[in-house]
């Protein structure tokens, strides 16, 4: 068995913003999303000017309904729309938070780092997990006094992305309740990201 390890800071930012509202008539509920998605929009798309950066959800509507003294009631409808917003410079998130918080929408979440050459990463740990595979091959030879021959088979026993100690998951849940915070909360500064790799070497002996 080798191991290879990638260490690198994210370059890019990720994260998905709910706006929701319910209202005694469907159109009203539809109306204020609406209206609050195209200020979301302009504000997202100057943080994140790419072209793909910014994605919108279609809007989704339906009846909300709570419980009173072990009745349901009919509280109104609701309608909720998405926009996922990939920040291309770190240095933007903060600013960019802060502009966004200053709008009516109802939740952040999933706020997530990567990086662009995500792929690349991953191979470079591939080779590094290879040529430790390969040494550890070796070493055990010369301990049973018997040269490595021709390789049979390589295999990727595992391969994976994280953050400092586990799978890269550096994910927000957070509700905004009169611009208060709820839910799980978020970290701003975000972690090494770490590729690794576990290669497996079958050879033959001679």
């Amino acid at each position: 068995m080798g191991y290879g390890t990638v260490t690198i800071y994210p370059d890019y930012a990720e994260l998905t913003v709910d706006v929701a509202f319910t209202r005694p008539r469907l159109k009203d509920a539809v109306a204020e999303v609406q209206q609050v998605v195209d200020e979301v929009l302009p504000l997202a798309r100057r943080y994140a000017p790419g072209p793909n950066n910014v994605r919108i959800s279609s809007t989704s509507s339906n009846k909300e309904f709570d419980y009173v003294r072990g009745k349901q009631v009919f509280t109104g409808f609701n309608s909720t729309q998405s926009v996922t917003i990939k920040l291309d410079n770190l240095n933007q998130l903060s600013p960019f938070l802060e502009e966004l918080l200053a709008t009516r929408i109802s939740r952040i979440k999933d706020l997530s780092y990567g990086h662009s050459r995500a792929d690349s990463l991953r191979r470079e740990a591939n080779v590094l997990a290879l040529v430790d595979a390969s040494k550890t091959a070796d070493k055990m030879c010369a301990a049973l006094g018997v040269r490595r021959g021709a390789v049979l088979e390589v295999g990727d026993a595992h391969s994976s992305q994280s953050s400092r100690d586990g799978w890269q998951s550096s994910t927000a849940d957070v509700e905004l309740y009169s611009k208060g915070f709820g839910g799980r909360g978020f970290k701003m500064t975000p972690e090494l990201l770490r590729f690794n790799s576990v290669c497996r070497l079958t050879c033959v002996l001679e």
